[in-house]
């Protein structure tokens, strides 16, 4: 948890006392009628009434200069302390307005302001020593910008720093905020949110410090439009109807194919003390990514150096004596700055809310970034996750059922665990990235980017399948005794160019790129020689299978041959401004799909396949922009038909359409978007059919399914100290027949929020909560009582935060999750639910 309130330069600055009172521009006013509604609501419940009744400043409706007065001197107390706090401090109490990107401050410190001095006056005393200079803005506000240095009478470009590499956006460490700046997570240009032709949500540092998310599966929990679906280790995550299998970090295109869906050390299994913030886009995502559903992507920023000394401890106990220590160190590595590191590393272990359950996860994670000259930056990234369970395997707590074979229903409850103590999980991600960036003006740079992760692991599991009868007993089923794992390596690389060029008298800006990505995996195991088992008569007692682990060791290990999936891809898009108000994004990926499976000498190949990506914004106001987008993407897959030939990709296209605000300089965002989402070739299977020669299940492909629907989303600082992001969201997925599909795990209703409120009077103190609620999901194949058994009515999840700063180095946050202990089941067969109400404090030191 860091040193909280203390806001940095970009936001710092609160709106000036003499802005005056808000009305909607003309702009707005003369919008079309069909928009104006919806925008002037829009505006007017977010700026007006939201804000006013808070305590926020009204804005002035239109951005005229200020005139330049001079403000004459007035007496200041800040002590010394992060650069942060202090500029936000002064920026309150002289009055002023201050924007920067937020950081540009990260890990500076100040050595305050005592006595009486002008605005310029105190800038500059406030600034001393930190590279960086305030200067004032044509409207009246200031701004931050290094300082020049002068080499045979040129000015040297600007030093390389974390805020903009290659067009990422924003780093959000050190702002307090609960929104961002900007991000390139869906077209690969460094856009505000409100200039993004579709949804996308940001989970800031600070959201994920305040509410103690320690993985991905808990940030993507917390997450605006997503669904989670407990599958295994890690959940499966869903937006607009299916599943997410695009990823980037830093900015490169990562499958997890080797080690996501095939294993469980995948995107669910990352830790989140290595990042920054995580980008989720909502539609389809092919133009950065290629191959993939129709349902969005995820974006992952890593911790940046600072040139400035920074450290950091904290250890965070809870129920169920899960304990965890994080350390996190940076600054240069030489007197001049110019070589910089940064090292986290984070230990966990605990139980859980399942018998037999226990884990520990180590996480080392270092980054080295070195400045070759005024333009170039050189990094190197490494990282490795170790982790281990016992009592659990690939299948988390692998389940039971609800219902005995007579369909009555079971006996067992959210504790229970029918795995023996001796299953076990563990597993090795190493990961190591290259990345050279370099700057050739102020208007264009270009990136390179290599990655290679490498996996194994191994699971000890006993799978047994078929019904319970009512003495507990298998009668006959079928399963059997494995101890497998899975080894892999990926490797990804990618090529960027971001700019800006003149045409028709204004300035627009273009990306273009090449990525791809090689994933070879394949399987071990070390199967006992009597398997597959037919367990007669194996008994369950209190939930656990009744079976001794055997003996292992003289047990030979068998691998499959390899199989290997590469892809690549070529995208070029274009911001192009038609006018001040519209402009258009007009883009397209020319992508290669190449797979081949050893084992069963296949080989499948696409070539050439083209992705379009368009987008249309146009400005309403100042403050509200409305847009329109059309994606596609597409898919191999791996079903087959009767004769056993593989179906085609699936193809997705997504259309979406809304509204985007922000106010208060971008520290408040919202908006609200209508989406389509459509695929054709869903593979659908008749899982009573099988194919002689083969064994796989037969499968036809579907065309027309549909899913729709729409969203509201708010996310920022809607007054002094007050941070809050959530959303609302409505969705339907039906099939060409004009039937539902997934109804038992896609809700038709979600709603998320988050809140955290910093008392004026209190700095020190932080109080928070929020809820998750959703609908109701069902098997709607399932017939009579059972129906109603297999269904899990709609519920909410209450959570509540308190922080306390007891200095500007030591601060407490505590964390009760599941305020009111409901009790939900995450699969609507299964005997498998989300956590008990639990407590969890964590105690931070920042050096």
């Amino acid at each position: 948890m860091s040193s909280r309130r203390a806001m940095p330069a970009a936001r710092a600055g609160r709106h000036s006392a003499s802005a005056a009172p808000h009305a909607p521009s003309a702009s707005l006013a003369a919008s079309g009628p069909a928009l104006r509604p919806l925008a002037l609501a829009l505006h007017l419940a977010l700026a007006g009434s939201l804000a006013t009744a808070a305590g926020w400043p009204a804005e002035a409706g239109a951005q005229q200069p200020a005139a330049r007065t001079v403000v004459p001197a007035k007496a200041y107390d800040i002590p010394a302390g992060p650069l942060a706090g202090a500029l936000n401090r002064f920026a309150e109490e002289s009055g002023v307005l201050l924007t920067a990107q937020g950081t540009a401050t990260q890990g500076k410190r100040s050595p305050g302001l005592k006595g009486s001095y002008t605005v310029q006056g105190g800038f500059a005393a406030l600034l001393a020593g930190s590279g960086l200079q305030a200067f004032r803005q044509d409207d009246g506000s200031y701004g931050l910008r290094p300082v020049p240095v002068d080499k045979r009478g040129e000015t040297t470009l600007a030093p390389v720093t974390v805020t903009d590499r290659a067009g990422l956006g924003s780093l959000t460490e050190g702002t307090g905020a609960y929104t961002t700046g900007s991000t390139s997570a869906a077209t690969g240009m460094n856009l505000k949110l409100r200039e993004t032709p579709q949804s996308v949500s940001v989970i800031t540092r600070q959201r994920i410090e305040d509410q103690n998310l320690a993985s991905m599966d808990d940030i993507m929990q917390q997450t605006v439009g997503v669904s989670t679906v407990q599958t295994g280790m890690a959940n499966g995550t869903y937006i607009r109807g299916y599943q997410v299998s695009n990823f980037q970090v830093d900015g490169v295109s990562t499958t997890f194919q080797s080690f996501g869906t095939q294993s469980n050390m995948g995107f669910g299994s990352m830790d989140s003390a290595v990042y920054d913030s995580v980008a989720v886009v909502r539609g389809a995502a092919g133009l950065l990514t290629g191959a993939g559903d129709p349902s969005g992507s995820v974006s992952l920023i890593r911790k940046r150096p600072t040139r400035a000394f920074q450290a950091s401890v904290e250890g965070s106990a809870g129920r169920w004596d899960q304990y965890r220590a994080v350390g996190d160190v940076g600054g240069s590595l030489n007197a001049a700055g110019t070589l910089r590191g940064r090292f986290v590393g984070a230990y966990s272990e605990g139980k859980s809310w399942i018998d037999n359950y226990r884990g520990d996860k180590n996480v080392a994670y270092g980054i080295f970034e070195a400045d070759l000259g005024g333009r170039t930056l050189l990094s190197l990234t490494l990282e490795r996750v170790q982790e281990s369970t016992k009592g659990a395997s690939g299948n988390y707590g692998n389940a039971l059922p609800v219902v005995y074979s007579d369909g009555s229903l079971t006996l067992f409850d959210r504790h229970s665990n029918k795995l023996p103590a001796w299953a076990s999980w563990d597993s090795e991600r190493n990961t190591v990235a290259l990345s050279l960036e370099h700057a050739f003006n102020d208007d264009w740079r270009v990136q390179l980017n290599y990655r290679h992760d490498d996996i194994d692991d191994w699971h000890k599991t006993l799978e047994a399948y078929g019904s319970f009868n009512q003495s507990n007993i298998f009668p006959a089923p079928d399963g059997w005794i494995n101890y497998f794992g899975y080894e892999g390596k990926t490797e990804s690389f990618s090529a960027t160019l971001n700019g800006r060029y003149d045409l028709f008298g204004r300035q627009h800006e273009l990306v273009a790129g090449f990525n791809g990505s090689s994933s070879e995996h394949q399987t071990k195991q070390k199967q006992v020689a009597e398997s597959p088992w037919v367990f007669a008569g194996l008994p369950i007692i209190d939930g656990v299978a009744v079976y001794p682990e055997p003996d292992w060791h003289d047990t030979p290990t068998t691998r499959r041959k390899p199989s290997e999936t590469k892809q690549s891809g070529f995208y070029l898009a274009t911001r192009f401004h038609a006018t001040e108000r519209l402009s258009a994004i007009i883009g397209g990926r020319w992508s290669d799909w190449d797979y081949e499976d050893k084992n069963r000498d296949e080989h499948r190949k696409f070539s050439g396949v083209f992705v379009p990506y368009a987008g249309v914004i146009y400005d309403l106001s100042d403050r509200i922009s409305a847009y329109a987008s059309y994606t596609e993407i597409f898919q191999p897959q791996s079903a087959r038909d009767v004769k056993g030939s593989l179906l085609d990709p699936e193809e997705g296209k997504n259309r979406e359409i809304g509204l985007k605000g922000e106010w208060f300089g971008g520290r408040l965002n919202a908006s609200i978007a209508a989406f389509e989402t459509r695929k054709d070739n869903l593979a659908v299977y008749d899982w009573g059919t099988t194919n002689p020669v083969t064994g796989d299940v037969v499968a036809r492909a579907e065309d027309g399914t549909k899913g729709r629907g729409w969203e509201l989303e708010v996310s920022g600082e809607p007054a002094p100290g007050w941070q809050l992001q959530g959303g609302y969201t409505r969705f339907v997925l039906r099939d060409g027949k004009d039937q539902r599909m997934n109804t038992d795990t896609l809700p038709e209703h979600l709603f998320k929020l988050f809140t955290a409120y910093t008392p004026q009077n209190l700095p020190r103190l932080t109080l928070g909560g929020g809820i998750n609620w959703q609908s109701k999901v069902y098997r709607s194949t399932a017939q009579g009582r059972l129906r109603d058994i297999y269904t899990q009515e709609s519920y909410a999840v209450a959570n509540l935060m308190a922080s306390y700063r007891f200095d500007d180095r030591l601060s407490l946050n505590v964390n009760l999750n599941n305020v009111f202990d409901k009790e939900y089941r995450t699969r609507v067969h299964l005997h498998m639910y989300g956590p008990e109400r639990n407590l969890s404090a964590s105690l931070k030191y920042q050096f």
